[in-house]
């Protein structure tokens, strides 16, 4: 894990800060403390948040994976769509690439290439087939983690062998890592968060996207994580807006944050916003939260981040649990503005 420092800004939100050996800043800015939101637009009959996914990022055990089915998963267009200025589209979490080969041993091999994920958290990874498990992988392979930045990039080689893979296998990466032989008992840790698309019996180093997941808290899967994000600026007002329309979340509460930095390599906090509330379906509907007193926003080089877990969730003793994973995710690149200074 990283090494993090914990503080206390704003209304005793608690933020973090990796230390200097592990790069940027993911929680509060050593300036002044970022506004408070005084306003939002809650939906009428929010759920309860689901339970909180609080493990920790290292050793956890695994007992539940493999692809589920249902959620909606149903795309949008028309007015489920924010358009105009200051939209930005929001991505699913993590992503990136990967390659499986076999080394000149004939054990297989993967090298990942991820971003997107907690910084400083560890991951299972394993291939599974079609009923494949977190606890019975059809391969497995060592642990890896993430840097500072939540990017990954490692050359993994197989803890077992595998004359020919299964019909439908996929690369499989987990919410946690596990101990290898330990007895399953997270099943949160074990919770998929990303696949590969499906591998030919005998991998030839092809390059695979990898394709992030998302369930609820009973295991049923939320369907394609996607959204849009519409960012507006009020200079005589000195507020900025942000409008968030998304799918395929768990149902509940989600904590969100304007960093510096980028979807590919995460920095610091900017402005904390109040948590988007996710309805039974896994869809935000046109939620608003508002950030006061600010200035002026940031010309470049800010993104948007939504976490699968509440505000109070994604932090214990300092530290991110295993609520921290960002799920979607939106590079800044164009604001909304009305207003005079």
């Amino acid at each position: 894990m990283a090494d993090f420092r914990s503080f206390t800004i704003a209304a005793s939100v608690t933020a973090i800060v990796l230390g200097a050996g592990m790069g940027a800043a993911l929680g509060a800015l050593s300036g002044p403390q970022p506004p408070l939101i005084v306003s939002q637009k809650m939906p009428m009959g929010a759920p309860s948040r689901p339970a909180a996914r609080a493990g920790s990022m290292g050793a956890a055990t695994m007992a539940r994976g493999g692809m589920g089915m249902g959620g909606t998963g149903k795309p949008v267009t028309g007015n489920g769509a924010l358009t105009g200025p200051g939209v930005q589209r929001l991505r699913s979490m993590p992503t990136g690439t990967v390659r499986v080969w076999r080394d000149m041993q004939g054990m297989l091999q993967i090298q990942l290439d991820l971003y997107g994920l907690t910084p400083g958290s560890s991951h299972s990874v394993s291939i599974d087939g079609p009923h494949g498990s977190a606890a019975a992988p059809e391969v497995r392979f060592p642990a890896f983690g993430a840097d500072g930045t939540g990017r990954a990039n490692a050359t993994l080689t197989a803890l077992n062998n595998v004359a020919a893979l299964q019909d439908g296998s996929r690369v499989s990466f987990r919410l946690g890592s596990s101990a290898a032989g330990s007895a399953a008992a997270d099943p949160v840790a074990a919770e998929l968060i990303a696949q590969s698309a499906v591998l030919p019996a005998r991998p030839d180093g092809g390059v695979s996207a990898v394709i992030p997941r998302s369930y609820g808290p009973a295991g049923n899967y939320q369907g394609r994580l996607h959204g849009w994000a519409k960012i507006a600026y009020n200079a005589g007002a000195r507020t900025l807006s942000v409008t968030v329309t998304a799918f395929g979340l768990p149902p509940g509460a989600h904590a969100a944050h304007l960093h510096l930095g980028s979807c590919q390599d995460q920095g610091g906090v900017k402005y904390m916003l109040m948590d988007f509330v996710a309805g039974a379906s896994g869809d935000i509907a046109s939620q608003t939260r508002t950030v006061t007193g600010v200035t002026a926003p940031p010309p470049a080089g800010w993104y948007l981040n939504l976490h699968l877990g509440a505000s109070d969730a994604i932090l214990a003793h300092g530290m991110p649990t295993l609520s921290f994973r960002p799920e979607l995710c939106a590079n800044i690149t164009s604001i909304q503005t009305a207003g005079h200074r």
